[in-house]
């Protein structure tokens, strides 16, 4: 609609260029057009050919032209002019009437029938004859007395002059002016007005109708000029029923533009209300969507800038939510195109959402999966998006997956998993190696929630747990049996290992650590057990090396006093001492700060630390575990 709307105007534009240039030069002022604009559009450019349109109404290019004073002389921009005229209307009445009252005695300036032969009329005939040849040629004009003959130039412009000298030199009319004189003299505008009162004294009369005259001289310019003013007009009514129904489309898409801002304004929270303005005109104007934005204060609603909203006021998540809304508009604009299909890809959409406007984009997403013309495709990162849309919107399961890049770097499609209760996926395969180990963190951090670990058995059994995870005194002498007991006493495991149940329980980890890196082996990117076997071995490798070179280099009581006094994070208390005392070379140093920084989301198992497995790669975890092997040796 902008384009065809564009073109019109375009082609319009030029006959307008071409209209008031010539308008300008007359009236010898620089912004005509803004002038026409303020004087019949209210200040509104839209409105600018509907205008000129009725003004054309009225010209039949016989209107008087007045180009003898500046536009602006009299039409001023501040309205002074039009103020001195209301203040003085009586003066210049007064001044008016002694003129025209002496008028009638003149032989050349007439009144009658309501038609008047003033100063004006005189200098249009003047012009018409000014190059002699009406009176080369034996013409001549008689006036109305029949006695007074004139058959020259310059006989008639003596008879003009002398004529105004007479009227002007009288005395009451002389009394009348020194009165408006008086009260002009203060301001450089008004004593414009003056010098042309001076010369033109009929002109009083009509100043007096000032907004009517205001309309005259426009009328009298475009008939100066009428080939280009008509020319202009066809042009404009020729395509006004095209430019009539663009208008009326672009209004009705304002309930378009309404509808979508209710929905962000009530489904997103955010400390702004967004409102449209007059949508009309700009839609048809160069100007992006006109959107105000009032912030809520302690103190009610104000108006801010957009720009002011990105780089101060918002955070992060209401940003995102403020982006957002250019998405609806976008989306809510597509529904209005039939019955179209659309394919929206929404990549990491709840990215920075606050938890709030994360659910209200669930929501709106929800009602675009019960529209049929959308089909959507949803990318994410956020493990917990990705469970909440499989869920809210009722997604079937095989159109559910994981991407993932296997050992060739090759991108792979993996079916959905973890979309429900994934501790409840653990616990029903304990009996296979990786599974087993899997529930040794769960196991711990459920005694831990739920239990008090300060006394007795849940304190052995949390103690216990945490040396299957770290080296402590107890883990030499732990087996896999050990744990399985452990494990049963607090969680209802139907399947536990059937072999192997007197190995230690490290060793036990590191041996299923090796058969998950052996070449045969089909490592699943996806699955978080395997990713919990090689972050545990890793992490006990480590210990395992620091504690050893440890005691190297400490007294025997030293160490153990140091070893004992550790009741949290081990991993990086021993990694602290252990830089302190054995200087470790870069490499060594860099790979212990990576089992500091990968292992531990790994391997305390709740909901909060759950996502990282899935997101990080088994390749990486799977080096990791390696180079512990085989450099902290």
């Amino acid at each position: 609609m902008k384009q065809q709307y564009d073109n019109i105007l375009k082609n319009l534009s030029e006959k307008q260029k071409a209209l008031f240039r010539d308008i300008s030069n007359l009236a010898i002022s620089s912004d005509i057009v803004l002038e026409f604009i303020r004087t019949f559009c209210d200040g509104k450019p839209s409105l600018f050919y509907g205008k000129f349109e009725d003004v054309m109404a009225e010209v039949d290019g016989n209107n008087p032209c007045y180009d003898f004073f500046k536009y602006n002389d009299i039409f001023d921009k501040d309205g002074k002019v039009k103020k001195f005229i209301e203040d003085n209307r009586e003066a210049l009445k007064d001044y008016s009437e002694k003129y025209q009252a002496i008028l009638q005695s003149s032989k050349l300036f007439k009144q009658s029938n309501g038609k008047t032969f003033g100063t004006y009329q005189a200098t249009e005939l003047s012009k018409s004859v000014s190059d002699n040849a009406f009176f080369e040629v034996n013409h001549k004009i008689v006036l109305g007395d029949g006695e007074t003959t004139i058959d020259s130039i310059d006989s008639l412009t003596t008879l003009i002059n002398d004529e105004l000298s007479t009227i002007l030199n009288d005395k009451s009319v002389k009394k009348a002016f020194e009165k408006i004189d008086k009260k002009a003299s203060a301001n450089e505008v008004v004593r414009q007005l003056k010098r042309i009162i001076e010369t033109r004294p009929d002109l009083v009369e009509k100043l007096l109708d000032y907004d009517n005259f205001h309309r005259e001289v426009w009328k009298g310019y475009f008939a100066r000029f009428i080939d280009k003013a008509k020319d202009m007009l066809t042009a404009y009514q020729a395509s006004k029923p095209i430019l009539n129904s663009v208008l009326q489309q672009a209004a009705e898409q304002r309930t378009a533009w309404e509808e979508t801002i209710s929905i962000f304004n009530h489904r997103f929270s955010v400390p702004f209300t967004v409102k449209i303005k007059n949508q009309t005109d700009l839609l048809l104007n160069e100007e992006a969507a006109a959107l105000s934005f009032e912030y809520s204060t302690p103190t009610g609603q104000k108006e801010v800038e957009s720009k002011l909203l990105e780089e101060v006021v918002l955070s992060k998540g209401e940003l995102r939510a403020f982006y957002t809304l250019q998405l609806l508009f976008a989306i809510e604009k597509m529904k209005k195109d039939g019955g179209q299909e659309h394919l929206l890809v929404f990549d990491d959409i709840s990215d920075s959402y606050d938890y709030k406007n994360k659910y209200a984009m669930v929501e709106y997403l929800c009602d675009l999966k019960g529209d049929n013309r959308f089909k959507l495709i949803i990318l994410t990162h956020n493990f917990d998006f990705y469970r909440t849309i499989a869920s809210r919107l009722g997604v079937k399961r095989n159109s559910i997956y994981m991407a993932y890049k296997d050992a060739n770097e090759e991108i792979r499609f993996h079916p959905a998993e973890y979309l429900k209760d994934p501790f409840k996926y653990i616990k029903g395969k304990a009996d296979r190696p990786e599974f087993f180990i899997s529930m040794i963190p769960l196991t711990r951090n459920l005694i831990e929630y739920t239990k008090d670990i300060t006394i007795g058995q849940p304190k052995s059994d949390y103690l216990n747990l945490t040396s299957c995870l770290h080296v402590k005194n107890e883990t030499a002498n732990l087996t896999v049996n050990d744990i399985e007991q452990i494990i049963t006493r607090n969680v209802d495991v139907p399947n536990m290992p059937t072999a192997q149940t007197d190995v230690n329980i490290k060793d036990y980890i590191y041996n299923a650590a090796e058969t998950l890196c052996q070449p045969q082996s089909t490592l699943d990117e996806i699955n978080i057990e395997n990713k919990i076997v090689l972050s545990a071995a890793a992490r006990l490798k480590a210990e395992d090396y620091m504690i050893a070179k440890l005691k190297e280099v400490m007294q025997s009581g030293d160490f153990s006093a140091f070893y004992n006094s550790i009741t949290s994070n081990q991993t990086f208390e021993l990694t602290k001492k252990f830089s302190e005392l054995c200087f470790p070379s870069h490499d060594i140093h860099l790979l212990l700060k990576e089992v500091n920084m990968i292992t531990p989301e790994n391997i305390h198992l709740n909901s909060f630390m759950f996502e990282p497995l899935i997101d990080m790669s088994v390749w990486r975890l799977k080096e990791l575990y390696q180079n512990t092997k085989t450099q902290l040796v």
